[in-house]
């Protein structure tokens, strides 16, 4: 509604209310709209984005080994505990701690005294006893004259080589004795049954050893080659054992390929070969034993060790491999999208085998062929059934180098 008011010049002052106002803007909207869809122009629904850029590679196809991966630990081929066969006092350690040995060297002394007293003692018997010994041959000589004589008795004869008999036997006795004496004797030098490092030694110098029974003194290890042991579960053994079969006896699980990773460690840097087998299956666990042989020059392998273990299976077979970063599940399990010759997206299901990871890829061993077009980036935007634009993986990294490459300056050289 207007009212006109004087203004102060003596024209005419026009006051517009706020609801007509509102009115009248409302009107000259709707007028608009009209003119704007003029008879025979209907408004259409928005057009359609383009299709998106998806990116893609080809399977890459190689050569390739079955692996397996388990964990298990590292064991010292030869372990020998080093005991005090004999009483007595510890007088030395000749050996340096954690140090390499060799067959025969010297670890450890004892006392000898109290043995080499023994020793003299039933050397001299035996010097006493062969005395008794020529006596009594010396005697039965004699009463043999005699008899041939006919001064003597058959009994005196007879008594008489009874007393070598004894003698004889009295001194084979104390010969025993004697070698006795000085393996006890020997036994105070404590030697390196086997090559290899030897340990701490967990007996002092004064102290006395081997009093109730034989005292622990250190251990040795053989270090090179060394042992890794691992249990397999019974299907992974089944899946082994028909690998040989599969190979037609160009591939057996004794031999086989082994690797070992530690922790710390990228990959299995330590090869060695699978050496032995159990023969039979632990009901309890459903497991196998399996001993792996490893050569360890550098002493880097230690027993007791905690390890990865990768087994290589059967012979080099073709495989497809695709970037992990491709590959995606759902409830049916795992799936990659696939750009079809009409440039349409395709959801594929493919078998991926288990521990096959190689650099950032996976092997595929069913749902896939060498020439199916693997999308690798692009993902989120691709769907089942739409239309995508193709570009390879190359052409997006030329593509992408070149923009980011810096704009050339005048004389041609970049600003």
């Amino acid at each position: 509604m207007m009212n006109e008011s004087p203004s102060d010049g003596g024209g005419t002052r026009l006051h517009v209310s706020t609801r007509s106002l509102r009115r009248l803007l409302l009107s000259l909207s709707v007028t608009g709209l009209l003119v704007g869809c003029g008879p025979g122009e209907p408004v259409g629904p928005p057009a359609a984005p383009p299709p998106a850029k998806a990116v893609f590679e080809l399977p890459r196809e190689e050569s390739l080994t079955e692996t397996r991966e388990y964990t298990g630990n590292l064991e010292a081929i030869e372990t020998v505990s080093i005991r005090a066969r004999v009483r007595g006092t510890l007088d030395k350690v000749l050996f340096e701690e954690g140090a390499e040995v060799q067959v025969g060297d010297l670890l450890y002394e004892l006392d000898p005294s109290e043995y080499q007293a023994v020793v003299d003692e039933k050397r001299a018997e035996i010097q006493r006893l062969e005395q008794v010994r020529r006596f009594a041959e010396s005697e039965q000589k004699r009463q043999e004259e005699l008899y041939r004589q006919n001064a003597g008795s058959l009994e005196a004869l007879d008594a008489r080589k009874n007393d070598v008999a004894l003698a004889i036997a009295d001194l084979a006795k104390a010969e025993a004795t004697l070698r006795q004496a000085e393996l006890d004797l020997s036994y105070t030098k404590i030697v390196a049954p086997i090559a290899g490092r030897v340990g701490r030694t967990l007996i002092t110098v004064g102290n006395l050893v081997g009093y109730n029974e034989p005292t622990l003194l250190t251990t040795i290890v053989k270090m090179d080659p060394i042992h890794v042991h691992l249990d397999v579960p019974e299907r992974d053994l089944l899946r082994l054992e028909s690998a040989a079969s599969e190979s037609g006896g160009e591939w057996s699980l004794l031999g086989a390929k082994l690797a070992v990773g530690l922790e710390g460690e990228e990959g299995y840097p330590h090869v060695g070969e699978i050496s032995f087998r159990d023969n039979r299956v632990v009901s309890e666990t459903g497991t196998a034993f399996l001993r792996g042989t490893l050569q360890n020059p550098d002493r880097g392998l230690i027993p007791g060790q905690f390890c990865r273990i990768q087994v290589s299976v059967g012979t080099p077979r073709p495989r497809l491999l695709v970037p992990e970063t491709a590959l995606a599940a759902d409830q049916r399990g795992r799936y990659v999208l696939v750009v079809k010759e009409d440039d349409t997206v395709e959801q594929r299901s493919v078998k991926v085998e288990q521990n096959s990871a190689v650099q950032g890829f996976l092997t595929v061993s069913e749902g896939l062929t060498k020439d199916d077009r693997v999308i690798v980036s692009g993902i989120q935007k691709a769907r089942p059934g739409s239309k995508v634009v193709p570009i390879s993986a190359a052409d997006e990294a030329a593509e992408q180098a070149k923009l980011a490459a810096p704009p050339a300056g005048p004389s041609g050289e970049s600003t």
